[in-house]
């Protein structure tokens, strides 16, 4: 039998990853209504904005670049949450996912949607009754919770 140290020197880190944020407005949270196309991950779900990593790219260098191609506004600061490996079935394979939070509220006003089908600015609670995908939903109720989640520091 392995123990608990052998487990985790012989964990894989997912070649595939993404950053994904939780975007705030005076409190609420921004969310993307993703296109509805069956060649799409979260096809027709609200969901965090956010996307893959590029090759020779942080994963804080991919949030931003995801949030100016899809929403064209730059948010002045970007924190790091957390990270989270996870089966991801649209991809068949596991995927590590890099979170981090930003305010939008003053930058809210100038945004212009260029990808999905909408954008949108929920109450924690109106987020309880969307289709979203569960990794997003853990994410969003667990930043709101104020949980803290065990993971490493993203490369900056």
């Amino acid at each position: 039998m392995r123990n608990k140290k052998e487990v985790q020197t012989n964990t894989k880190v997912p070649e595939i990853q993404s950053s994904h944020v939780i975007l705030l407005v005076s409190g609420n949270y921004v969310l993307q209504l993703r296109d509805n196309k069956p060649t799409i991950a979260a096809a027709g779900q609200w969901s965090l904005f956010g996307g893959m990593i590029n090759d020779n790219e942080t994963p804080l260098q991919a949030i931003k670049r995801e949030v100016k191609e899809e929403l064209l506004i730059t948010p002045p600061e970007f924190r790091f949450l957390w990270f989270k490996d996870y089966y991801a079935i649209f991809e068949k394979t596991f995927i590590r996912t890099f979170f981090f939070v930003a305010d939008v509220s003053t930058e809210w006003p100038n945004h212009r949607l260029m990808e999905g089908e909408a954008a949108s600015i929920f109450s924690f609670n109106q987020i309880q009754n969307l289709d979203i995908p569960s990794i997003m939903r853990q994410t969003i109720e667990n930043f709101h919770k104020g949980t803290k989640i065990v993971g490493q520091r993203a490369n900056e």
